[in-house]
């Protein structure tokens, strides 16, 4: 039946979310954040200016606009207020902050309309509204904030009753109660669609920045690097090789462009397996491959490099023997200059005849 195979789709997002390391969640949440506060923030504002507008409904029942008029008007101060954070800053914690501090705000106006209002049985409509808000919001928040988030609703109700005395508290915990369970437990199954979208949008990431024959990184996570100053505030020693396999024409053209193909995969591959899982092993173009070399200094990325010509010079398991000039140099906090400097050091490698690791 389709309900038991949504039930097992569930039950297999939770244990996909459920393997996710702290940092992991922190980078899901923020994404979930990015994905959906524009949408949040909109319905806030509207939202938030619309509820103004109750003071007719407030002058209907009343007969006067005057004793809710503050109470209504004063959520657009608090509404310039999360503008303003939210125009400086990007953080998931501080947007959700200001997020929550609109909401429980709109509670307290809500509460201090129904005190002046003197109509305190209307209580009981006004928080069931909240909790339309309260849905809104809980897309960019965890499940334990939005149960945090209910929590302190439900205890200024209770602290409200001991000011204004509701005629029908019960009626107003009970209503209440319900429906912040069920916007508890819709968020919780929202987190776990979101999942999907987020592991998909993982996926498109890393095809992006993939070489799909090699399987190694591309030139795109290059531009990524470059663009987002990845290595600058890098305090241990970085140094960055450049590979290139010798006379690889000669080898298409003796043993066919499907050969050179496989020395290309066994070559990444064997990158791959050599280097360290913090090394980032990239094809450049063609035959020429890079590593990056994280917490290593140049003399020991030398080393590492030359071991790494002697095995491909003697592998056996390779598709054809071949072999591979290297250039070796240290990263120096200008991205652009270190790859100048490698380029250079691999030129004299071919120079001097191949099959050698040269330093700059």
């Amino acid at each position: 039946m389709r309900i038991f195979a949504n039930v097992k789709t569930s039950v297999n997002r939770y244990k996909d979310y459920r393997t996710m390391t702290k940092d992991d969640l922190a980078d899901f949440y923020q994404s979930k954040c990015d994905y959906y506060q524009e949408h949040v923030w909109v319905f806030l504002v509207v939202g938030t200016i619309l509820s103004v507008f109750y003071v007719v409904p407030d002058y209907l029942l009343n007969g006067s606009i005057m004793p809710t008029l503050i109470p209504r008007l004063s959520v657009l101060g608090i509404l310039l207020l999360f503008l303003i954070i939210l125009h400086f800053f990007n953080s998931r914690n501080v947007i959700l902050t200001a997020d929550y501090f609109l909401v429980h705000s709109i509670v307290i106006a809500t509460i201090w309309t129904t005190y002046s209002l003197g109509i305190k049985t209307l209580a009981s409509e006004f928080f069931i509204i909240m909790n339309l808000i309260f849905l809104i919001v809980g897309f960019v928040a965890r499940l334990r904030e939005i149960t945090i988030s209910y929590i302190l609703f439900i205890i200024e109700i209770l602290i409200s009753h001991f000011i204004i005395h509701y005629e029908n508290i019960f009626v107003i915990l009970v209503l209440t109660i319900p429906c912040s369970l069920a916007v508890i437990f819709a968020h919780l199954i929202m987190t776990f669609v979101y999942l999907d979208h987020y592991r998909l949008s993982q996926k498109l990431e890393l095809a992006m920045i993939t070489d799909p024959l090699t399987q190694v990184y591309n030139r795109h996570l290059l531009e990524k690097i470059v663009t987002k100053n990845a290595l600058t505030n890098m305090e241990e020693p970085i140094a960055i090789a450049m590979l290139d396999i010798d006379n690889f024409k000669k080898l298409n053209d003796d043993h066919g462009h499907y050969t050179g193909d496989l020395t290309l995969l066994y070559m990444g591959q064997k990158l791959s397996k050599e280097t360290h899982s913090d090394d980032y092993v990239i094809r450049f173009g063609g035959e020429e491959f890079i590593v990056i070399f994280k917490k290593c200094d140049i003399n020991n990325a030398c080393a590492r490099m030359e071991q790494f010509r002697q095995d491909i010079e003697n592998a056996e398991d390779s598709p054809v023997p071949f072999t591979i000039s290297v250039g070796v140099s240290k990263y120096t906090g200008d991205f652009s200059k270190s790859i100048q400097n490698t380029n250079h050091a691999l030129a004299k490698a071919k120079d001097s005849g191949r099959n050698r690791v040269v330093v700059v």
